[in-house]
């Protein structure tokens, strides 16, 4: 286990464009964090997800994950040390870009992000191992957050953008419950499907 966590770290660290990402993300937040937290939170939800979903589905996209599977039959080795290096890499990224929010005292917002990100870093991944294709999967979700979360439901039906944004505030606990329920079952789906063959 912790030989393939130091394996998909490296990886992960080590493709120029995923620094770049992160990077983006991080001084994004930390740039309209002066002006609004929640855009703060919204950056960083969307920096954790982006890296998330972008390094599980180059696995499958530049079919390293067939020599990943080969040395570990066992997949779902393979898939909790995806989970565990998104969300230490998110972490970091919410810790760092969460300066700002710090200094002007929003301790709340940073609380509350700080604890759903994790669940954020898992569910992307869970989603990244479902469709495997990145490009698909942000136009979905995107189009899902605008039209089904935002005008449809106007954010305020338990779906899972909105609790993740209603858990980021620091101020209901009942939203995190949610959104660790849609990550469990977004997860329960990965682990799932996983095992089909790399080809499909």
């Amino acid at each position: 286990m912790i030989a393939v966590l130091r394996s998909e770290l490296h990886r992960t660290l080590t493709v120029p464009s995923n620094w770049i990402s992160i990077g983006a993300a991080m001084v994004l937040g930390m740039s309209f964090a002066l002006f609004s937290v929640d855009f703060w939170s919204l950056f960083v939800a969307l920096g954790v997800f982006g890296t998330a979903v972008v390094t599980t589905t180059q696995h499958y996209q530049h079919r390293t994950a067939m020599l990943l599977f080969l040395g570990r039959p066992r997949r779902w080795v393979a898939l909790l040390a995806q989970c565990l290096t998104a969300t230490l890499i998110g972490l970091v990224m919410t810790a760092v870009s969460g300066v700002t929010t710090i200094l002007a005292g929003d301790l709340a917002q940073f609380a509350g992000t700080l604890a759903a990100v994790p669940f954020l870093a898992v569910f992307g991944v869970a989603s990244g191992t479902l469709l495997r294709r990145p490009v698909p999967l942000f136009i979905g979700y995107g189009t899902w957050f605008v039209f089904a979360e935002g005008l449809a439901f106007r954010f305020e039906q338990p779906l899972p953008f909105t609790t993740f944004m209603s858990a980021a505030g620091g101020n209901n606990p009942l939203g995190l419950l949610f959104f660790a329920g849609w990550t469990t079952l977004a997860l329960a789906a990965a682990l799932w499907t996983i095992r089909r063959d790399l080809t499909d």
